[in-house]
């Protein structure tokens, strides 16, 4: 299992009833995600908020799709390279 941080642009939505106050204007947002790597394309990529032990559940029940082209930087990482297994110490016999 991978997990992904993606950091992309996207538009912005705003209130018509409130856009009266001040001039519009064009605006693009920077937002950051990070959750587990469910598909990637040459288009968009999938990654998913949850994951489920249940193998007939489909991974992440809230998606994201973001296309490619509004990706500014990506970064994927295997899980257990996150979240190593830690060793017991052993103490040596003797003491």
């Amino acid at each position: 299992m991978k997990i992904a941080y993606i950091r992309w642009k996207d538009a912005v939505s705003e209130e018509a009833s409130e856009s009266s106050s001040h001039p519009t204007e064009a605006k693009l947002v920077e937002l950051e995600e990070i959750g587990f790597l469910l598909d990637e394309n040459e288009e968009a990529v999938e990654i998913g908020m949850e994951l489920s032990a249940d193998a007939s559940i489909k991974p992440g029940r809230w998606r994201l799709h973001i296309p490619r082209v509004s990706i500014v930087e990506m970064h994927v990482i295997e899980l257990n390279r996150l979240l190593p297994k830690r060793r017991r110490k052993t103490i040596p016999s003797g003491r």
